[in-house]
């Protein structure tokens, strides 16, 4: 991976939106944060808060996406570093298919099951899971190497870190599902000797139990 040596990323999930509960596809696209979302928030920064005594944190990143941009904000106020934003840590672009529902997009476009097929696909002017990977494994390579002993703060996005996390612990891309983050989850990873290794996975311990969200089932949870 280039001139690393044992570089810490910490990754967070931005807070719930209107969009999460009501299942519709918000890549570009921001919806506002919900009252869970805010009682998120809140327990997140605090919780950063203490973590960031355990994990100085020596660069702080950000997806130019509201919802990320919200989430960080508490964040940054908590730990006292401002958080700078990253272009290439955004959601999955679905292009001109952006907005309609995860149902919608099963039953009248076959989504999932094209991707499964071939994960080249990519709807019109949005991104294929193939260069989505792509483009998230690869900015968290760069982020890594332009602080190679420190620790790095990321607020992305789930489809982000669940394919990160999928292609460096799972069975690869494909394997999103099984590492779907919760709303403000935190995953710790640590690059040593030569490859990631997973200090927490999706952790939420630090949110009370109002701020956790009911197990919703997805249309391609079958897929």
């Amino acid at each position: 991976m280039g001139n690393v040596g044992m570089s810490t990323i910490i990754l967070v999930r931005h807070a719930e939106t209107e969009a999460n509960v009501q299942q519709i596809w918000h890549g570009k696209l921001d919806a506002p944060l919900t009252e869970r979302g805010r009682w998120q928030v809140a327990a997140t920064a605090h919780h950063m808060r203490r973590l960031a005594k355990d994990y100085p944190i020596d660069d702080f990143y950000v997806s130019p996406l509201l919802r990320a941009q919200s989430t960080a904000a508490a964040i940054a106020e908590a730990i006292g570093i401002p958080a700078a934003v990253e272009e290439n840590l955004r959601e999955f672009d679905l292009g001109d298919w952006e907005g309609r529902s995860f149902t919608e997009l099963q039953e009248k476009e076959n989504l999932w099951t094209r991707w499964r097929n071939d994960p080249s696909f990519a709807p019109p002017n949005g991104e294929s899971p193939a260069i989505f990977n792509r483009r998230a494994v690869n900015i968290l390579h760069i982020l890594a190497e332009r602080n190679p002993a420190g620790t790095v703060l990321v607020v992305t996005h789930g489809g982000l870190i669940c394919n990160v996390l999928a292609t460096w612990f799972g069975g690869g891309p494909g394997d999103w599902r099984n590492w779907e983050p919760h709303n403000c989850a935190i995953s710790i990873l640590v690059f040593e000797s030569g490859h990631w290794q997973a200090i927490v996975v999706n952790d939420i311990s630090h949110l009370p139990i109002e701020a956790i969200a009911p197990k919703q089932h997805t249309v391609y949870a079958n897929e």
